[in-house]
This record gives structure tokens, C-alpha cells and sequence, in this order.
């Protein structure tokens, strides 16, 4: 079978699966505009990219979908120029919402395309938490549904439409939800498993607090995190804190030019800095080792989409703390695999915390419940072959 995958970035969703499907004997090639992007070994990558920005003078309701035909032009324009070293693909899978594959039924009309859909944008926003919308509401209806535009072209072309969680799934038009495969992209649970492991700069008898996020804001609970942190330094005079991210705004409304939730946060509380490390992005290997280290990491979100660090924290068996938010309770059923808190609740965090440090051996078991979980539901292992054995089917899947 021969799969084109097409995102602006790489490896994003795609990256590690579509490897997997050549050392299966796939013919694999991504597209992708990430410029320092190379191939997996077996693969073949096009790059591709849009001529121009969109117009100036183009209507702000407009801008997403000018930008994401842009985009779609790109990738038309550089599968036309790989046709002659490409084969025609059975199947194109393509990230929506950015144009990134909307057009490749007019390269490839008989291929099939399988839509990868992460957010249905509603009025008034799902993931703004106690955030007031900035706009009236006339408004922001008209601003959301101008913002579904791009992602409901590809919905018009694809064969299948994929989805990761239900939450997401639920937040799609039911007509879209009937043609949904909804299924997690699959974690790896063989790297990511409990073993023993430390953080370098941090003392060996440490009670050991982590975080780990692409930014630090509302959406994913940082001030929370950091007002519970302050809080219990003053009771646990051993208690070091690992947080793993930048500080820059990530999801959620940025702030004024030159301000952040970090420094907005050291200058708010009262805080013991040399027992908070602030590391930035991780190599992988690090960022597994920090999880495996552990005794109390905190995963908090507005109902948005759901970070991957949360499931693999899950699979490294850590104690978790986790807001009590519908695309954590969709994995999180109960209290046996995590402490569940309210999202906005410092004190609720906090005490949580001071649990899992007091009682270790419930720190433990609660950990292994979570990666029981992970193993039934997100791993890898069988969710990789349960998506080739689909996309094989619909690439010989007669039309009509």
C-alpha cells in the first residue's frame, strides 16, 4: 500500500506511525513545511509551503481559511512537482484545519483521504475555563463559524475522518461524529514504563514535584500549579519542584508584549527559587527520566485538547494530580489511578500533593492503576496495527 501523510509539521501526529508502516512493507512518504525536517529510515518527505502570507486587506474572519487554501496550494504545487518520483497514493492522511492536504483529491482524485480532526471551534469557547470571551457574543458566533471553514473542506472530500478522544470527537456536529474512527494516536509504553530514575541538580532525598507543558498558561493550570507550590515550601521544607516547558503562552489568550504567567507568578508569591528548577524543553530522554523520577506530577487542563504527557506520565506509573475536566475524566475514570482536583483550586492542588508525598505506598498503587489503563486503552502496541489494518481496508475499498 502506498500512504502519503501531510501536516505543516513533523513528526507531529503522524512521524512515528507512518515509520511503522514502512518497516511493514507501506510505501511511505510525508509531506511536511518543517524545513529542518528529515525522513525516517524507509520514508520519502516532500517539502511544501505557501507563496505568500494572506492579503492584508482580507477579511479577519477570512484569514484562517485564505491561510489554510494557501497552504492547500502549497502541497497541491509540490505533489505536482514529486508525480514523476512518487508513486499515487492509496491513501493521503491529512491534518485539518491548516489546508494541509484539502487538496489532494484534486491531484489524486481517486485516492482515498482520511481527515485527522482535532478541534470543532464553538460559541462561546469550550476551552475557556472562567475566562470571559473577549467578543460580543453576534460577534464570536460569526468569528467561530467562519474559523470551521477550513477543516469542514476537508470534511467534504474525506472518505474518514479521524478523532483521538471522545471529548474531541463530542464536540464535532453529530452528522461529522457518524463518520468518525475516534482512537488515540497510541503511546509508547515499552519507553515510557516505571523504572528508576533521578534529575540531575535535584538532592537525592527530595520530595519530588514535577510539571511538564509547551507553555506556561491558564489553559494548562500553571498559576494553580505554582500558588500550590508556594504553599506547601512552607510546610515541606524538602520538597523540590521540576518544571519542564517554556515560558512563553501556548494555548489560551496571550498576554501583553513583554509580560508572562512565569513572571507574573514569581512576583505574585512568595517562593523559594532555589528549590524550583525550571529546566525548558526536554530531549526525550530527559523528559521520560523526569517522569520516571516523580512522586507527584501535576497534570491540569481546561476541557481542550489532551497533551500526550498526560497518558505517558500514566504509562511511567508517576502519582498524579489531574483536574477534574472532561478530556481527563474520559482517561482518568476514578480516584484509583490519580488524585482528581478542581481545575482553579490551589488549595485542592496542594493538598493533593502533600498526599501522594505522605503516603507513598498509596503514591504507588495508584500509579500502577494508571498504567494498567494506559496499557488497555493507549498503547501503542495495538492501536498502530488496528490503524493500518483500517487504512488497508479503505485503500481497497470500492467507491459507491
Amino acid at each position: 500500500m502506498k500512504i502519503i501523510f501531510s501536516h505543516q509539521n513533523f513528526p507531529a501526529q503522524f512521524g512515528h506511525f507512518g515509520a511503522y508502516l514502512a518497516r511493514t512493507g507501506w510505501d511511505v512518504t510525508f509531506f511536511t513545511a518543517a524545513e529542518a525536517a528529515k525522513p525516517p529510515e524507509g520514508c520519502r518527505m516532500v517539502k511544501m509551503g505557501a507563496h505568500r502570507e494572506p492579503g492584508d486587506q482580507t477579511h479577519r474572519y477570512l484569514r484562517g481559511l485564505e491561510s489554510a487554501v494557501l497552504n492547500a496550494q502549497g502541497f497541491a504545487n509540490a505533489a505536482m512537482r514529486a508525480r514523476a518520483k512518487i508513486p499515487e497514493p492509496d491513501v493521503v492522511v491529512a491534518h485539518s484545519g491548516w489546508g494541509s492536504g484539502s487538496f489532494a483529491k484534486a491531484v489524486w482524485p481517486e485516492t482515498k483521504f482520511v481527515s485527522y480532526a482535532e478541534w470543532y471551534y464553538r460559541w462561546p469557547p469550550r476551552d475557556l475555563g472562567s475566562e470571559k470571551p473577549s467578543q460580543g457574543p453576534e460577534d464570536g458566533r460569526a468569528y467561530t463559524m467562519s474559523r470551521n471553514l477550513p477543516m469542514l473542506l476537508d470534511f467534504d472530500q474525506a472518505d474518514r475522518i479521524w478523532c483521538p478522544t471522545g471529548f474531541q470527537a463530542a464536540q464535532f456536529p453529530e452528522a461529522y461524529r457518524q463518520r468518525m474512527t475516534v482512537r488515540h494516536d497510541g503511546v509508547d509504553c515499552e519507553t515510557f514504563s516505571p523504572a528508576k530514575a533521578w534529575v540531575e541538580g535535584v538532592p537525592e532525598d527530595a520530595e519530588l514535584v514535577t510539571y511538564a507543558t509547551r507553555g506556561m498558561e491558564p489553559h494548562r493550570g500553571f498559576p494553580e500549579f505554582m500558588r500550590a507550590l508556594a504553599m506547601l515550601q512552607k510546610q515541606r521544607p524538602k520538597m523540590h519542584a521540576v518544571i519542564a516547558g517554556q515560558d512563553r503562552v501556548a494555548y489560551g489568550e496571550k498576554l501583553p508584549e513583554g509580560e508572562s504567567w512565569k513572571a507574573r507568578m514569581l512576583e505574585e508569591l512568595d517562593l523559594d527559587l532555589d528549590r524550583i528548577h525550571f529546566v525548558g524543553l526536554l530531549p526525550y530522554a530527559k523528559y521520560r527520566e523526569l517522569l520516571q523520577a516523580s512522586m507527584a506530577h501535576v497534570y491540569l487542563t481546561v476541557p481542550f485538547v489532551l497533551s500526550w504527557s498526560m497518558i505517558e506520565s500514566m504509562a511511567v506509573g508517576c502519582p498524579m494530580v489531574v483536574s477534574d475536566t472532561p478530556p481527563v475524566r474520559e482517561v482518568v475514570t476514578d480516584g484509583s489511578m490519580a488524585e482528581i482536583v478542581g481545575l482553579r483550586d490551589a488549595d485542592a492542588v496542594a493538598r493533593a500533593i502533600a498526599r501522594l508525598l505522605d503516603d507513598p505506598d498509596m503514591a504507588r498503587r495508584k500509579g500502577e492503576m494508571a498504567r494498567r489503563r494506559v496499557l488497555a486503552a493507549y498503547d501503542r502496541r495495538w492501536i498502530w496495527p488496528a490503524r493500518a489494518q483500517e487504512l488497508a481496508e479503505l485503500a481497497t475499498e470500492i467507491a459507491g
